[in-house]
């Protein structure tokens, strides 16, 4: 009995993927409606699912599966030619077929059900006749594809840890390689599927390997026992190993997810009569398995608006110029440790005027603070729960539930979300979400003798103020503490005070750390006492109990065994006391904003030999690495180091720039390495310190005369920090003798 429920579980993942591969290929049919090829690969995956039906006595599966190989079949042999009509019922099939799927797999039996006027539809066209009869217990084709993506990775065999397979083919191979060939491909690439909860178990016993990992390192580090510092630090490097492996493991591609969207565009466009393309750019970009199902129904949420509420119907889009058929583009990409998905469109753009309107009729906000509201502040109003600009509720929107979860749930997950919009131009949704939510990077601050812990993508800058400076720098603008940075107002809190600690930070007498963050669309600065490390931590559940603070969104175990609790930054925000109009009028009544605003950039600020205020665009830097100096080798004349199985050029970056001490080494056995890419080369920057991370004008200052290894500088604080020219360390890296540098390159030869 067991076997054959493994073997039922197969048989339900195989059909859920050669519908998920139906789904799409119909909707591309569409569009070439004579592409025998494409003919014959759905009417393969019927047949397949016919078989696989009979096998399994799926009476209502071989039925319908029947039905429609003969429609595909006349289709595909020329007698027929595919239309809308047909399209519409096979779809529906689809859809009729999915949901005995998912009765399968939870009943272990085929759910009763009447098809009599489907498989009826399918024959009448089969036969010619175009009439379909209408059955009102169709599925929504809209609704159904809201299905949860299968609690199943798929691995392929010949490497444990590798990545999730992306791309899920039902096409036969027609081309029959030889049969040695064929036992040699099924001996290394078979795939293996293997439950989620089973490497869900695996994940967690990695992630207590890294805390166990995390525990010994600072014993090793005060240790003079040379063998038991060796045998740590090899430990260290299997388990940051076993992590990234395990990491892969549950990486799938975003293409899972946006394989159904071809298809809700498609039905969506029909239901309101409107023409619409889609784009998709970085469907091989990889996100944890956890949170794909997070992000499936903001997405299409997002989506369905796009098509509703943006793109215009075909003749008012002629009207303004523009191609009757609207465009959606997806993109995702990885960015700084987080996975970017933009969602544009060619559309109208959002009314503002109407939201204004909305607003003030739903008593969201007044008409004298409506007047005040910037842009951006109004587009905000449309995560208001009940908000809708819609004047009657269709079956894809006006029920005034949609934004507000979209944002609830990507906040949930620790991810943002950005709206802008230009009117007849467009709308864009930014979405950054987290690669994983097991092991995050985190920044460990004090305040009150205790250590909390900050994700890291929440932090936009560190800012540390002298006593001396604090003064000037610290206002009160109607009750709300505020601090000035680079002329711009921000608000400020004071975490002992939130967290009604005994430590007070407003002190005037030390340093203060601030650590400025982001919220939604509000930045605004956390007043610590002290900025401790950056560490990757396993992110546990506070429990039951806890549940209810709201300041804290879970916990995490330091290297000392220690517990520190991870901070809630958007709770934190919502219960500091200012509220989105005092923001609003905070800089406008100060009239700071009286300059065009300038374009800033992220740096890393390090120290390196001879110079202590140099830095590298954050968007030239892959991640930050503390290199082991003992474990580098020689590839000819050039300093390398293998780690996890790729090869980094080591560069010692005091002998390349301007002012640095070229006749330093370093003694440290353990020293900072900045990692960045060019040409598909990996290279690792050596450094003696790495200080903050800061903003500064994109545009730099020029040096009066050229300094090698230097593009620029700019002024933060009334301090110069030097910018690194990558380019040029790098060219003058790769030429065989340094010395032989040219002091001037001749561009033109």
């Amino acid at each position: 009995m067991e076997n054959f429920d493994e073997i039922l579980t197969e048989f339900a993942l195989e059909a859920r993927e050669i519908l998920d591969q139906l789904d799409s290929d119909f909707v591309l049919l569409e569009a070439s409606p004579t592409d025998k090829k494409l003919i014959g690969n759905i009417f393969r995956g019927l047949h397949t699912l016919k078989g696989s039906s009979g096998f399994f006595s799926f009476k209502r599966l071989e039925k319908i599966s029947h039905a429609g190989e003969s429609l595909l079949g006349k289709i595909r042999d020329g007698q027929l030619s595919l239309d809308l009509n047909k399209s519409n019922v096979l779809l529906q099939m689809i859809d009729v077929l999915r949901i005995i799927i998912e009765g399968i797999e939870k009943n272990k039996a085929e759910p009763a059900g009447e098809d009599t006027a489907l498989i009826s539809s399918i024959g009448n066209l089969s036969r010619g006749n175009e009439e379909v009869i209408n059955d009102n217990a169709s599925v929504n084709l809209v609704a159904d594809l809201n299905q949860a993506i299968p609690d199943v990775a798929i691995i392929q065999a010949d490497a444990i840890g590798a990545e999730v397979s992306s791309n899920l083919s039902i096409n036969e191979n027609l081309n029959t390689p030889p049969a040695q060939e064929i036992q040699e491909t099924q001996e290394n690439n078979t795939p293996v599927r293997i439950n989620l909860d089973t490497l869900d178990k695996l994940m967690n016993l990695a992630s207590e390997m890294v805390l166990a990992r995390n525990r010994l390192l600072p014993f090793a580090d005060n240790s003079a026992d040379l063998q038991f510092t060796n045998t740590v630090h090899s430990i260290d490097l299997l388990t940051l190993e076993l992590q990234e492996r395990m990491m892969k493991m549950r990486m799938q591609s975003i293409s899972h997810v946006w394989s159904k969207f071809p298809r809700l565009i498609r039905d969506a466009a029909n239901q309101t009569n409107k023409k619409v393309t889609l784009i998709q750019n970085g469907a091989d970009t990889e996100i944890d398995r956890s949170l794909l199902d997070a992000i499936r129904d903001p997405l299409m949420h997002i989506i369905r608006n796009s098509v509703d509420h943006s793109i215009e119907e075909p003749d008012v889009r002629v009207r303004k110029g523009k191609s009757e058929t609207g465009q959606i583009v997806l993109n995702a990409s990885h960015q700084n440790g987080m996975i970017l998905i933009e969602v544009s469109d060619d559309g109208a753009g959002i009314n503002l005027e109407l939201i204004k309107k909305r607003a003030i009729e739903r008593k969201l906000i007044s008409p004298e603070i409506a007047a005040q509201l910037s842009k951006s502040e109004l587009i905000d109003l449309i995560f208001q729960p009940g908000f809708s600009t819609k004047e009657a509720v269709t079956s894809l929107s006006g029920r005034g539930v949609g934004m507000d979860v979209v944002k609830t749930n990507i906040t949930n997950i620790g991810g943002t979300i950005d709206i802008t919009s230009e009117p007849d131009m467009g709308t864009q949704i930014q979405l950054k979400i987290p690669l994983t939510l097991a092991i995050i990077p985190a920044l460990f601050i004090t305040c009150a003798d205790q250590v909390f812990a900050i994700p890291e993508n929440r932090i936009i800058e560190l800012v540390k103020l002298s006593p001396t400076s604090q003064a000037d720098e610290f206002q009160n603008f109607h009750g709300i503490p505020v601090f000035k940075l680079r002329n711009q107002l921000l608000p400020l809190i004071y975490l002992d005070k939130v967290l009604e600690l005994k430590a007070n930070t407003s002190t005037l007498d030390d340093d203060i750390y601030i650590v400025l963050l982001q919220s939604g669309s509000t930045y605004f600065g956390l007043a610590v006492a002290s900025v401790d490390n950056i560490q990757d931590i396993v992110v546990k559940p506070l429990g039951g109990t806890l549940n209810d603070i709201p300041y804290f969104a879970g916990a995490t175990i330091m290297g000392n065994g220690r517990v520190s609790l991870i901070l809630d930054i958007d709770n934190i925000a919502l219960h500091s006391g200012f509220s989105k109009q005092d923001l609003s009028t905070l800089n406008k009544e100060k009239q700071l904003d009286t300059n065009p605003p300038i374009e800033m950039m992220g740096i890393l600020v390090f120290e390196i030999a001879g110079l202590e205020r140099m830095a590298i665009p954050l968007d030239r830097l892959r991640h930050i690495d503390i290199l082991d100096l003992e474990q580098t080798q020689m590839q000819g004349d050039k300093q390398v180091i293998y780690l996890n199985e790729e090869l980094f050029y080591v560069i010692q970056l005091n002998q390349f720039v301007n002012g640095a001490d070229t006749q330093h080494f370093s003694k440290s056995k353990h020293v900072p390495a900045l990692t960045c890419v060019s040409n598909q080369r990996l290279y690792s920057l050596v450094v003696e310190h790495v200080v903050e991370i800061i903003q500064v004008p994109k545009q730099l200052i020029e040096s009066a005369t050229p300094q090698k290894g230097i593009e620029g500088y700019a002024i933060w604080n009334d301090q110069v920090i030097n910018i690194l020219d990558l380019d040029e360390i790098l060219l003058m890296y790769n030429i065989q003798d340094s010395d032989i540098y040219p002091k001037t390159i001749d561009i033109e030869g």
